[in-house]
């Protein structure tokens, strides 16, 4: 069983990060989740049967500005749960229900909030920082199936949890595998790379799972983000750094998918 919490609001975007989840099939639980801005100064200060009127009243309004697009959704795929309505900042009750509940993943359509996916993953990054959690995000800007996958790895625990993850979603999605191995900040490259692919391979291969393997500096200068625009889905390690110096100059334009593995190492 997967179990993924998915961001929803009025909007195409959501629409993606919806049927990607579907994708995944019929033996998943998907469970939106849909924000609500804070009320006003006024309502916020006053008395507290104007905030649970308040409260009350925007709910029922949430459910039925989302209410098009899950059953527009629910058409094709019947298992998308009722939703979470919360109050709030977006990425601080998204992320702090994704850890109280027990999901997997949580997906979100990019621009989510005007944030597009690299700058969204650097704004969850700090939430999970502060939080000393680790999260696994997917973010989808363009509504593709899943069939081919780049998997960058540094050797580290993030790198690690996310090929782990990304066995579990074999179980479900029927892909490739190029995982490309990289060194970590200074560290010397070249043999550092070779042993993180070695690892990374072994890994997989324990699990059944078959991957191509290459070291970045065995590249052509540019064709790692050649390999990086093309795939359906990107997987990277977003360790504590805060940057994205694994995706070797890929743009939020010319993103299609990526799961960042947030972690804490």
């Amino acid at each position: 069983m997967l179990n993924l919490l998915v961001a929803v609001e009025h909007s195409l975007e959501a629409s993606f990060a919806l049927r990607t989840a579907c994708f995944f099939g019929m033996k998943i639980d998907i469970r939106p989740i849909y924000v609500i801005g804070p009320p006003g100064r006024d309502i916020t200060l006053g008395a507290g049967w104007a905030w649970k009127s308040w409260e009350r009243e925007t709910r029922q309004q949430a459910k039925a500005y989302i209410e098009d697009l899950l059953l527009a959704e629910r058409n094709q795929c019947a298992n998308i749960e009722d939703p979470v309505i919360l109050t709030g900042d977006p990425i601080q009750e998204m992320t702090g229900h994704f850890w109280q509940g027990s999901y997997d993943m949580l997906v979100v359509g990019a621009p989510f909030r005007k944030f597009e996916p690299l700058a969204l993953s650097r704004r969850m990054r700090q939430t999970a920082k502060k939080a000393h959690r680790d999260l696994p995000l997917l973010v989808v800007r363009h509504l593709k199936k899943i069939q081919h996958v780049v998997a960058l790895t540094d050797g580290g625990a993030s790198a690690e949890n996310a090929l782990g993850l990304l066995i579990r979603l074999s179980s479900f999605l029927s892909f490739t595998i190029t995982l490309v191995s990289l060194a970590r900040n200074s560290s010397p490259p070249n043999d550092l790379q070779t042993l993180n692919l070695e690892r990374g391979q072994a890994i997989l291969k324990e699990k059944g799972i078959d991957a191509a393997g290459l070291t970045a500096d065995s590249l052509p200068t540019g064709e790692l983000t050649n390999k990086l625009k093309a795939a359906d889905l990107v997987v990277s390690p977003f360790p504590t750094d805060d940057h994205h110096s694994h995706l070797h100059g890929l743009s939020d334009q010319e993103i299609q998918a990526v799961l960042f593995y947030i972690g804490r190492d």
